[in-house]
């Protein structure tokens, strides 16, 4: 059995999420979504397209099944898989105010939910108008954008240009992984936005940085970066790593100090292996995977990226340092 693809919704109250998914059953009609909301109150679909309901899951006349997170989201994915249901994707809508990390971990960090369900990629909804004053005041909103693969600036038509780069430059610099696009009416024009890949083993998304003798940034974006007390530090090493001091170094230091860490992510040189280790961090924990081989005519480097609360450069370059890998005899 294939895994079916998730994408997760996320956004501040008010940044056009369910505006969103009401898009994306347009532009698919021939793909049949399963959609997982927290509440029924918050799903905005036409009641016209209910033909059944069985316990909580609506089943829709297009095809699409619709359904509400009562209790854990394991006992409704456990349902999804369990019932008679044809779906082709899932998306799952958060909450206004819900920290979407711990949804995504639910998807990679269970090998049972893993066999029925791949994580495709996390979107994140903005309104760009009062986005600023948001993020400034509600920390739950900018993890929301932090832990976004890909996002979309919506409602920018009332917006003037110099406010929109002021956006766009004030989000990157609480997320520079993520791709990015201005919309109205979150009427995206991406055409892969259902197949990101941003969790693909063979083409992870960190891939855009330039070499470590080129100097000063990574994934095209500095060293250093910040926003209030949210700060971003992207590293590039060309030694090769000890793998077991690497997985050591992660796990004590996101058991310790996890709360300040609201993302990790990266590609990792490690000696003796011929295959890329991804990493990123879920819910506190690392979460590492196999990925794509190193090719003979590539050069093996390490690249990092930490975004959280007040990271201090020199202490995390120190703590990574010390993973090197090290010959015996030396």
């Amino acid at each position: 059995m294939n895994a079916v693809p998730v994408t997760i919704l996320t956004g501040f109250l008010g940044a056009g999420k369910t505006t969103f998914l009401n898009y994306l059953i347009k532009k698919h009609p021939n793909t049949k979504f399963a959609i997982i909301e927290n509440e029924f109150g918050e799903i905005n679909i036409d009641s016209e397209l209910v033909v059944k309901t069985d316990e909580n899951i609506f089943e829709l006349s297009n095809g699409c099944i619709c359904c509400s997170i009562n209790g854990d989201l394991f006992n409704v994915l456990n349902k999804l898989v369990t019932g008679r249901y044809k779906y082709d994707h899932l998306i799952i809508e958060t909450t206004g105010i819900a920290d979407p990390s711990a949804v995504a971990g639910t998807f990679l960090t269970d090998y049972n939910i893993q066999t029925a369900f791949k994580l495709d990629g996390t979107i994140c909804l903005i309104d760009a108008e009062n986005v600023l004053e948001v993020i400034a005041n509600e920390e739950e909103a900018a993890k929301q954008v932090l832990f976004a693969d890909y996002i979309i600036f919506n409602k920018c038509a009332d917006v003037d240009q110099a406010t929109l780069n002021k956006v766009a430059e004030t989000i990157s610099k609480i997320n520079p992984l993520a791709e990015s696009e201005f919309t109205n009416y979150a009427e995206s024009k991406k055409t892969e936005i259902l197949s990101l890949k941003a969790y693909d083993k063979e083409k992870p998304r960190l891939q855009l940085g330039l070499g470590a003798k080129s100097a000063q940034n990574v994934f095209g974006i500095g060293q250093e970066q910040s926003f209030h007390n949210i700060v971003s530090q992207s590293f590039v090493f060309d030694q090769s790593f000890d793998l077991l001091k690497l997985r050591h170094y992660f796990t004590v230091m996101l058991a310790i100090q996890g709360a300040w860490f609201y993302r990790i992510k990266g590609i990792i040189n490690v000696e003796g292996i011929s295959r890329r280790l991804i990493v990123q961090s879920v819910k506190g924990a690392p979460v590492f995977t196999e990925g794509a081989a190193w090719r003979d005519d590539e050069t093996r480097e390490t690249k990092l990226v930490f975004i959280g609360k007040e990271l201090k450069r020199d202490i995390l370059e120190r703590g990574i340092k010390q993973c090197f890998y090290k010959p015996a005899n030396l």
